[in-house]
């Protein structure tokens, strides 16, 4: 199995992360997808992928804002011939999240069916 295409799309996912680009984030997800996180009170928190979509829209981006760019691919496995989980590091402002994106292949293209993620703090 070829991780360049898969790879092709985290990047385009990190690059969306970066410059709060809405449309790449709308490339990137299923439209059935679904985002996961866990709130301070440690209640779920879940949106659709047009929900997250406009979320990102709403934001400034790390070029705008003057942030730092930090990103890496932490893992890629494949757990059949048209599924896959990435781990993936990214800041957005001073905040370090760690992402789980599962991906499907679908129609002949890779794509996020959902996104687990958790934020951390950057030390001042």
């Amino acid at each position: 199995m070829d991780s360049n295409e898969i790879k092709e799309v985290i990047k385009v996912y990190l690059d969306g992360c970066y410059e709060a680009d809405s449309g790449a984030m709308a490339y990137v997800f299923h439209d059935a997808a679904h985002i996961y996180a866990s709130g301070e009170d440690g209640a779920l928190i879940e949106w659709d992928k047009d929900a997250f979509v406009e979320l990102v829209d709403g934001q400034d981006g790390g070029a705008v804002a003057g942030w730092p760019r930090y990103d890496e691919i932490v893992s890629l496995d494949f757990t059949g011939a048209n599924s896959a989980v990435a781990r993936v590091k990214v800041r957005i402002a001073d905040v370090i999240y760690s992402d789980i994106l599962c991906f499907m292949r679908l129609d002949g293209k890779w794509k996020v069916i959902s996104k687990v993620f958790e934020g951390i703090p950057v030390a001042p």
